[in-house]
């Protein structure tokens, strides 16, 4: 699937988090759990290792004239309660 985000976010999230959105690609390659976040806008949760680390990326389905992609929010180092979550679903 295509990923797509703002580029300036992209490089706030880099500079303040040190994650990349491109690592998503990654993270979608290895196992990883997936949940909704929120309905209004409707988004999702995706936690997965990526560059060796585990991270959440939340994320919106979208479509264009070219068809389906991903858009990235923002991404951040996976809480405590995440790594549960991933460790539970995973197992």
């Amino acid at each position: 699937m295509r990923i797509a985000w703002d580029e300036a976010k992209r490089q706030e999230v880099l500079r303040r988090r040190h994650i990349d959105f491109a690592v998503l690609h990654e993270v979608l390659s290895l196992p990883y759990v997936e949940g909704q976040r929120s309905e209004e806008p409707e988004q999702y949760w995706i936690i997965g290792f990526g560059q060796g680390r585990l991270l959440t990326f939340i994320v919106e389905y979208r479509q264009n004239t070219v068809g389906d992609y991903l858009w990235v929010v923002t991404a951040w180092h996976a809480t405590r309660q995440e790594q549960h979550t991933y460790e539970h679903e995973t197992r």
